[in-house]
């Protein structure tokens, strides 16, 4: 054809029966408030399956019951077959396109999906009204039915629905669709994301009768100031020839006790004179009714009635029936504040997208149960469907947990931006995908705020579609990134107000909101879009953004980018790895920007979702005064009575008492103080004394158990300064012997052997340290310094590095000399020159050397051209026995300088190897903030202790995975652990950021040129 469907922006379907509501059909009203006996076929399980190359090369007679069933295989729908091992490979890009093409058209190679099936129609529904439901097929579709065409579909996120009665035979029917890998719709499906193909939402039958049940549109309000609420439906009713004339629709509603709320179900019979021209509306019927006192739904306190909804004959005899879960709530924006029944709620959100490593963008109940599950024991109040719409069941969990959702349409056009929203010939699809998705998913209270999309401009398609949903839906505002970080208005984010209710840059940084907070008169609240890019070790800067949030008006929260690492699955030289873009031999990708997620692909938590926790923790403690403390309850709706408060008392980190405080009543955005009952010990020069207090749900929630941990917060009670340190004295001599380029000391059963490399120290023939310290400033990049294995840094860090030659410093010099010794020390300094390509490192050392322990201060000096390393401090490379694990900082997970906020400063145990973070693509890893002590002990029991000296902590960490081994490697099966423990020691470590698309880390937490220094003692106990 000149013009094939799949390359024409205007057919956006054929013969798709009218987007509506999603509910399930049911005999009676109680079967429907029970869930039994669904009216409903599944056609998931068993399919065959054939790939061509192109649509134009599907054979003529595949329809055929005899086309070749030797070239068929059989599939589980459903199912993509980009993971169906060998049929085709999925694409991950970003912004490009996957193909070298314009719009409308796609490339001669456009895999194309043949799915056959036969299936029995149920005796009972020979004669009545049968319709398919698809909830999602990729990218567009064919559908037939016993060698027939029925019709076609686009957009891929939503479902479509067929009417098959006039295609059906009794008994035995064949249903076959064709699915094309790409069409005009991947212009505006252009998301960053996996480019799959296939069948991946349920697909299922269900009858009816002539008159049925054709759209509920329900519109419970609250009122925030009297508690009450009003209830509003509409139900249209599906019919020919005016044939529901005389039906009823009976409405009840049951409150979350199991109440009725009526007195007695509302009836309304469909008259006549409904379908009078012009002021008629047709089949439908509205209920307007008052409720009374209700129990609000929110995301503290989701309170869910169910309406029941019930269709009858002009006899009265029920034809269906049907329930929605509905939730009454008021949303609204006033003085630059979005409010939830009133009250400014923070957004606590993420973007989440549809993503299994096994099985691509099919997703079970079970696994979006799995990410509700953890965002709410995370503290994540919000999601946004980036970027188009999810799963009915999704937003059926999010009602049943509490989420506030940003419902997202089904667009975004990166790669062609500025075109195809002002294209005439896109108008429909982008009008069509909003009403479809507004349609389906009216009716859930957990949707807040509607989405235009996604990277797309800004034109008179979005204005359009903004148009329509507040003139259909006024009830919740507009969420449209495209009208305020289109180009042309970047960082004008005043400009189109008629294209957004909201203003919701991405990648602000902390200056641009807080000026925008101080500056700016626009009504609108600001709700970032996308932030704190979660990409490998990342989310710097949490902190800064929330206290900019918590205490600037105007600024109300925002969604992190993003909640899931897109990993996929595979295996290589039998090891399992996830898989990113170019895994898959694919000529163009965007290697492994996919996987910035807050967990693992199987929602295992990075520790940066453990900092989110930490920082958006519903609850806050601060001192008073003595042993009084202010608890405040950051809740909007619910009181402190769900949380158990348990407090211990810590002296260098180790408990000394413990308690829990009386139960709290604390009103939502209220404080209480309280006197704790602890009493302080004896304390001597250097200790120090904190207390935390840990925050456990008081009982078992939908989505945790009783005890689940809600908050820690530890607050520093006193701190007392150490004594100077002098050498210790042991009793035992010092004997020290001088070569030409070493020095050899000896004391008692410890020999430190000195070198232009640092010290190799053994203890009664025991190796202690093998090699170091040694200086160490390059760190295995982090996805936010750059991007390994490109030529083009544009600008970052790890460019700047690289041209500097801090990946390969090379030492110029070395002078080591005995400075003094006396009868129980020997005072050993070391100096040393690094060049780099540009600039020069001065590193003198000092060793006091005594029986047991070896005290050593460094000194650095940087030049002018070195501002901003990785790191600055030294390695040891220690025997691979020195295995145990423990220090005295923050923790128990990894740290850094502008992500520490949830270690807590305590004792902590564990194991070189499990300081082994695996990112997918391997970096830097497992460093320890605010670090008093680490001890590293060997298997016969002897212990290596490295302590700070004076009030200054360090930052430190011990691994079997050193720079040499991470930096060169591009996945985890690529890399294989040093035996060897290899323990850093640092002033400090660069902040981690977010620089891989947003904000880098601050001016603050990054390392000066001029002079520091790094002090510690290596000491043996047992």
């Amino acid at each position: 054809m000149a013009h094939p469907h799949w390359e024409n922006p205007e057919v956006v379907g054929i013969g798709r029966l009218p987007a509506r509501s999603h509910f399930k059909r049911y005999a009676t009203g109680a079967d429907a408030l029970s869930g039994k006996n669904e009216r409903q076929l599944s056609l998931n399980g068993t399919w065959h399956f054939r790939r061509v190359g192109s649509p134009n090369l599907v054979p003529d007679d595949w329809l055929s019951t005899t086309a070749g069933p030797e070239s068929w295989r059989a599939v589980t729908v459903p199912s993509l077959w980009t993971r169906q091992g060998g049929v085709d490979r999925p694409i991950y890009t970003n912004v490009v396109m996957p193909f070298r093409a314009e719009p409308p058209l796609v490339p001669d190679e456009n895999p194309t999906g043949l799915y056959r099936r036969t299936f029995d129609l149920p005796a009972a529904w020979w004669g009545k009204r049968v319709v398919i439901h698809l909830g999602g097929v990729e990218n567009c579709f064919y559908l037939y039915c016993n060698g027939r065409e029925v019709g076609f579909s686009k957009d891929c996120r939503l479902p479509a629905e067929f009417d098959l009665t006039e295609y059906l035979a009794e008994g035995a029917n064949e249903l076959a669709l064709k699915v094309l890998h790409f069409s005009d719709s991947s212009y505006i499906e252009d998301q960053d994301q996996w480019w799959h193909a296939g069948i991946h939402r349920d697909i299922h039958l269900y009858p009816t009768a002539p008159v049925y049940l054709r759209d509920i549109n329900a519109m419970p309000r609250f009122d925030e100031t009297t508690g009450s609420g009003t209830l509003q439906v509409e139900v249209r009713v599906g019919e020919e020839n005016r044939s529901a004339t005389g039906s009823q629709i009976e409405i009840e509603v049951i409150s979350p006790t199991g109440k009725p709320v009526f007195k007695a179900p509302l009836i309304r019979t469909l008259e006549k004179g409904r379908y009078t021209p012009v002021l008629g509306p047709g089949p439908m019927l509205r209920f307007d009714a008052k409720v009374g006192k209700v129990r609000p739904w929110s995301a503290e306190t989701p309170e869910l009635y169910d309406l029941l909804v019930t269709l009858k004959d002009p006899r009265g005899t029920p034809l269906e029936s049907t329930r929605v879960r509905i939730g009454f709530r008021h949303i609204a924006i006033k003085n630059r504040q979005l409010l939830i029944n009133g009250a400014p709620v923070l957004i606590k959100g993420v973007n989440r997208h549809d993503h299994c490593d096994i099985t691509g963008k099919v997703i079970t109940e079970d696994l979006m149960r799995a990410d509700i599950e953890t965002m709410k024991q995370h503290n994540i109040n919000a999601v946004r469907t980036s970027h188009y719409p999810n799963d009915s069941r999704f937003y059926e969990l999010c009602d049943e947990y509490g989420l506030y959702v940003v419902d997202e349409c089904n667009i975004e056009a990166h790669h062609h931006y500025q075109q195809l929203g002002r294209d005439p010939a896109w108008a429909s699809a982008f009008i069509n995908r909003v009403v479809r998705m507004v349609e389906r998913d009216k009716n859930h209270p957990s949707i807040i705020i509607w989405s235009m999309g996604n990277e797309t401009g800004f034109g008179p398609h979005h204005a359009a579609m903004a148009a329509w949903v507040r003139s259909y839906d006024p009830s919740r505002p507009i969420h449209n990134e495209n009208a305020i970080c289109e180009q042309a208005v970047r960082n004008r984010w005043e400009d189109n107000p008629h294209g957004t209710d909201i203003i919701c840059p991405m990648y602000p940084s902390v200056e641009d909101i807080e000026n925008h907070a101080r500056t700016s008169t626009d009504p609108r609240p600001l709700i970032m879009c996308e932030y704190a890019h979660a990409m490998g070790n990342s989310c710097g800067n949490l902190k800064e953004y929330w206290d900019a949030i918590e205490n600037h008006h105007g600024l109300q929260g925002g969604f992190i980018w993003e909640w899931l690492d897109q990993g996929l699955l595979e295996t290589a030289n039998g090891i399992p790895y996830w898989a990113y873009g170019g895994d898959f031999g694919e000529e163009r990708h965007d290697l492994n920007f996919v996987c910035d997620g807050l967990c693992w692909p199987d929602r295992a938590p990075h520790s940066s979702l453990i900092e989110y926790k930490h920082i958006i923790a519903p609850v806050a403690v601060t001192k008073v005064r003595g042993k009084t403390f202010r608890f405040f309850n950051k809740n909007w709706f619910t009181d402190f009575r769900q949380y158990v408060i348990t407090w211990e008392l810590l002296r260098n980190g180790e408990i000394v008492q413990q308690g829990h405080t009386r139960k709290l009543r604390t009103p939502p955005q209220a404080a209480t103080d309280l006197k704790v009952d602890y009493e302080l010990p004896p304390l001597k020069a250097g200790d120090e004394v904190s207390i935390v207090f840990t925050f456990r749900l008081a009982r078992s929630l939908s989505w945790a158990p009783r005890g689940h941990v809600v908050a820690e917060k530890q607050i520093e009670i006193t701190t007392r300064a150490p004594k100077s340190r002098p050498a210790r004295k042991t009793g035992k001599a010092v004997v020290a012997t001088k070569s030409a380029d070493a020095i050899l000391v000896h004391c008692g059963d410890m020999e430190v052997e000195f070198g232009n490399d640092g010290i190799h120290w053994r203890n009664n023939g025991r190796e202690i340290i093998n090699q170091g310290p040694m200086l160490n400033v390059w760190r295995a990049p982090i996805d936010n310094d750059g991007i390994k294995g490109r030529e083009s840094q544009d600008g970052k860090p790890l460019g700047r590095w690289q041209a500097l030659g801090i990946d390969h410093i090379k030492r110029t010099s070395s002078m080591i000399s005995l400075q003094e010794i006396n009868k129980e020390t020997a005072n050993v300094n070391l100096r040393q020159i690094f060049n780099p390509a540009t600039g020069q490192i001065d590193m003198e050392t000092t060793f006091i050397v005594s029986a047991d322990a070896i005290d050593v201060v460094h000194h650095f000096e940087l030049s002018k051209a070195l501002v901003d390393l990785p790191r600055l401090g030294v390695r040891l490379k220690l025997p691979s026995d020195f295995e145990d694990f423990s220090w005295f900082g923050r923790g128990p997970h990894e740290t850094y300088i502008d992500r520490r906020a949830s270690g807590t400063v305590r004792i902590h145990h564990s194991t070189v190897e499990n300081q082994y973070v695996p990112y997918i693509l391997p970096q830097e890893h497992g460093n320890l903030t605010d670090v008093r002590w680490l001890e590293l002990r060997a298997a016969e029991n002897q212990t290596l202790r490295i302590s700070r000296a004076g009030k200054e902590s360090i930052e430190a960490s011990a691994s079997h995975y050193p720079h040499e081994i991470l930096t060169p490697a591009f996945h985890t099966y690529e890399i294989t652990p040093d035996p060897a423990t290899w323990v850093t020691l640092d002033v400090m470590q660069r902040g981690v950021g977010g620089g891989s698309c947003g904000p880098d880390t601050r001016p603050q937490y990054r390392l000066t040129a001029g002079k520091h220094h790094l002090s510690y003692r290596l000491a043996l106990t047992t």
